[in-house]
């Protein structure tokens, strides 16, 4: 499915470039979507003691209106429960629970509230869903072996920024321009929000820069718009009044924004004991990347100096033909052992190259036009502003062949070589890069023909960028270390954050129109500004170099009728299981109309006014009626509203990863609640007690933990997750040696261990995994459960043993290195107790799993 908008969108344009006319878009732009947010009155309703809020007021309305009317409200432990596992993503302790049952004050539940908004797991929480939203991994998606590192280093930085933004309660519209555009703000001293800019570049690497520009036109679109823009790459947009002129608009805008070869650090390393060790290990192997950088220009371009007339020679005339022979005469006259040389470096020559510029204009002669204009143009070469050292060699030289130009540059380049040895040593040596004593001509031409870093100190980033612009084929013939360097980097716990950061290109410029998406085949230019639906025909054009914080500016802005709804619309889906529009990413024609269209206009309304908080929105919510009613059936309701769109019930909702992962370490009294910092191995021994949102993340082998119970797809953006039901996840909880720990360390904690009898213990462990007491019924059965395991127990010691883990998928990434390592204790694999069993068998009820 991915992309799939952009290959419908390639097999339709072989028909038209253009599928409509302007006039085609007046019913779309007639949508409700794309009109102004209004903020209407709250309607009368008859049950007017019910209504608590405005919310309520709209929600009861169209219940009335049906002759239907709200369920009960939800007890004090399923509302404690609910509450909780929304804004932190846990269970609450029992501890908590206990504390809110005795809190018979009116606010006892606003209070509730105001803790868990105010706790630092609300930002873990909700910072994950929108993680979501911009297809965070930690992994570029494809290898590119020898250079380009499978994985990201640096994305946890944007993670972590995330998580503060929302725990602070950054407003909404500033939480847009930093991701966008950090680098055009007045930041101060604190330049922490400069990570925010990995909201662009965490997405897949693609071998096409097009298409990478085609993820962020998508990403930010989607996040923010919840507009499908990309699908109009090829054509117009077949539904939304989205033409292709103003796709190539957005895309201006990304052409004209260049990631930035230095990764600003923006967090100091938190274990600053281990600092100087970290400093030992980064400076050895960026050692070895220089050895291996300079052994290697050394060799090559050795190479090419020794022998630069036959390997110039060797790359053809412009007429197809081999000049002065075949190539076979040529490698063995001219005594060539590397023909992957020839033509490497005129890849990027131009005819005003200081080098090269005299070697095409020579190579545009005829072999007749040698005898009659040779001599001529070599005394204008020898006059002209070229390279000394070449114009030298053409003084007084008549040559009649492109052969007599290559033995020529032959000379020149031969000059060089006599001093490359010295010069790579001086290189090598100089801490700024430059060094002196040495004829700039003669510099510029050992330095070719593989791009060599140029000014400045060679550091990781920027060798790894130049390399990268050598042909492909000599991109992995140095040892270079990279992937030791980004393993450093990742894992080290002295390793600082780095922001993975976007600036300007040194000249933006307008994209012209692909036709049918083909960058080969162009159509007119168009300026760089903002989608037509939302900012009018005549919007301004973007002029602040690229564009990126005029975009986001006008994304940002209380005109635009789309980007509040989008976030409101999401908030209520994370918080009843729904939104009030089914399709968060996606507010477009194809949409369905909205549940409840004037209390979305309402909130988004509203959340603006409060300056963009998302705690007074969320808070909003919660304290309503509502949010807080039962989910009580009604058969009646069911049959007139069986999807309860019209919420006449609270929706019983699956928890996600995240959430049952982090309860059972909640279970198990080890959570690790250190906030931030590198990922680690969520799926592997030893296992980690840190929160799930620390997990690594593998967009091209994501662990199969995660995708059975529906993790979200990084390759796109993806704010709604599916919600299955399938056989693994039970197996999950039966099999999984961290599910047997935690059951062993639940019969461990204090309120197991102090209780004064077998009944104590059932309820113990009630309290722990439901957060509530057992029924009668339910302690009985407990209590006949563990008589049973204790009979069998004696019967046949060891029935139940602590698997040894599957080594299938996840966290090995397809370069073929080994997964992220955590530190801690190994899983205890003695036969569990008719405890521990009970303890496990309590884990696979659904009542852990969902919320209601």
């Amino acid at each position: 499915m991915k992309h799939l908008c952009f290959i419908l969108g390639a097999s339709l344009a072989l028909f038209a470039a253009h599928s409509f006319a302007a006039d085609d878009y007046d019913e779309a732009r007639a949508h409700w979507a794309y009109q102004p947010v209004r903020r209407p009155a709250a309607p009368a309703v008859k049950l007017t003691g019910w209504v608590k809020t405005p919310v309520d007021a709209f929600i009861l309305a169209r219940l009335e209106a049906k002759g239907m009317q709200p369920s009960p409200p939800a007890s004090k432990e399923t509302l404690l429960r609910r509450v909780t596992f929304d804004l932190i993503g846990m269970p609450p302790t029992t501890g908590e629970l206990r504390a809110f049952l005795a809190d018979a004050a009116p606010n006892a539940f606003a209070k509730v509230v105001e803790r868990l908004l105010a706790s630092p797991h609300f930002g873990e929480r909700w910072g994950r869903h929108w993680l979501d939203t911009a297809r965070y991994s930690d992994t570029a998606g494809r290898p590119q072996a020898g250079v380009q590192s499978y994985r990201y280093p640096y994305a946890w930085a944007y993670r972590d920024y995330v998580i503060n933004a929302f725990n602070e309660d950054k407003p909404y519209d500033r939480f847009i321009l930093e991701q966008l555009a950090a680098d055009k703000l007045s930041l101060g001293e604190d330049k922490s929000a400069l990570a925010a800019l990995g909201f662009l570049t965490v997405g897949e690497r693609f071998q096409n820069k097009n298409d990478i520009i085609n993820d962020r036109i998508d990403t930010v679109t989607k996040a923010f718009l919840g507009l499908t823009v990309a699908c109009a790459r090829c054509h117009d947009h077949k539904f939304d009044p989205i033409p292709t002129a103003d796709y190539y608009s957005l895309h201006g805008i990304f052409n004209s924004s260049i990631e930035s070869v230095e990764k600003p650090i923006v967090a100091p390393p938190k274990d600053k004991a281990l600092l100087a060790d970290y400093a030992v290990k980064l400076h050895a192997l960026e050692g070895q990347n220089v050895d291996a950088y300079y052994d290697a220009v050394d060799k090559i371009d050795g190479e090419f100096r020794r022998h630069a007339s036959g390997y110039l020679l060797l790359g053809g005339s412009p007429r197809g033909r081999q000049a002065g022979g075949d190539a076979e005469r040529i490698i063995r006259e001219y005594q060539l052992s590397d023909a992957s040389l020839a033509g490497v470096a005129l890849r990027n020559a131009r005819i005003d190259d200081p080098v090269w510029g005299p070697w095409l204009r020579f190579r545009q002669l005829s072999p007749d036009e040698f005898a009659a204009r040779g001599a001529a143009l070599a005394s204008e070469i020898a006059g002209g502003k070229w390279n000394p050292v070449i114009a030298a060699q053409f003084k007084n030289a008549a040559p009649r062949s492109l052969a007599d130009v290559a033995a020529i540059y032959g000379a020149a380049f031969a000059q060089g070589d006599t001093q490359a040895k010295s010069y790579f040593a001086a290189k090598r040596g100089a801490t700024t890069g430059q060094v002196s004593g040495f004829d700039p001509a003669v510099a510029q031409l050992i330095e070719l023909p593989l791009p060599m870093v140029s000014g400045g100190t060679l550091t990781t980033e920027r060798l790894r960028d130049t390399v990268m612009q050598w042909p492909r084929e000599f991109r992995s013939r140095p040892r270079f270390v990279f992937d030791a360097i980004n393993e450093l980097e990742l894992t080290n716990p002295a390793a600082p954050a780095h922001a993975m950061v976007v600036e300007d290109s040194p000249a933006p410029a307008d994209s012209p129109i692909f036709i049918h998406g083909q960058a080969e085949v162009r159509g007119e230019v168009v300026p760089r500004r903002f989608l037509e639906i939302l900012s009018g025909s005549k919007r301004p054009v973007f002029t602040e170099g690229s564009g990126r914080l005029e975009l986001a500016r006008a994304i940002a802005s209380k005109s635009n009728p789309l980007t509040a709804r989008v976030l409101v619309n999401r908030v209520w889906m994370h918080l009843f299981g729904e939104g009030l529009v089914p399709t968060p990413d996606n507010l477009g024609v194809q949409s369905e109309r909205p549940s409840h269209p004037e209390l979305l206009d309402w909130l988004a309304s509203a959340f603006m006014e409060s300056g963009w908080s998302q705690k007074k929105l969320i808070r909003f919510i919660v304290l309503s009626n509502i949010y807080q009613q039962s989910s009580e059936e009604n058969p009646r309701f069911s049959q007139i509203d069986s999807d309860n769109r019209l919420l006449w019930r609270a929706n019983i909702r699956r928890l996600d990863f995240e959430a049952i992962r982090d309860s059972l370490l909640v279970f198990s009294g080890k959570l690790d609640p250190t906030l931030g910092g590198k990922p680690i191995n969520l799926t592997e021994e030893p296992y980690s007690f840190r929160r799930s949102v620390y997990g690594y993340v593998d967009r091209g082998n994501l662990p199969e933990l995660m995708q059975q119970f529906d993790f979200s797809d990084p390759d796109m953006p993806n704010s709604k997750r599916a919600t299955t039901v399938v056989p693994e996840q039970a197996l999950f909880l039966m099999n999984s040696p961290m599910v047997v720990d935690i059951a062993r360390k639940m019969v461990g904690r204090t309120e197991f261990v102090s209780a004064i009898d077998d009944a104590g213990r059932v309820a113990a462990l009630y309290n722990i995994v439901f957060q509530r007491a057992p029924r009668v019924e339910e302690s009985k059965l407990g209590l006949a459960y563990v008589d049973d395991l204790t009979r069998t127990i004696a019967n046949a010691p060891a029935v139940i043993q602590t698997p040894a883990p599957r080594r299938r998928g996840g966290n090995i990434p397809t370069d073929g290195r080994a997964p992220i390592r955590n530190q801690g204790e190994k899983v205890d694999r003695r036969p569990l107790t008719q405890w521990e069993q009970y303890a496990q068998a309590l884990l696979f009820a659904n009542e852990v799993i969902y919320v209601n």
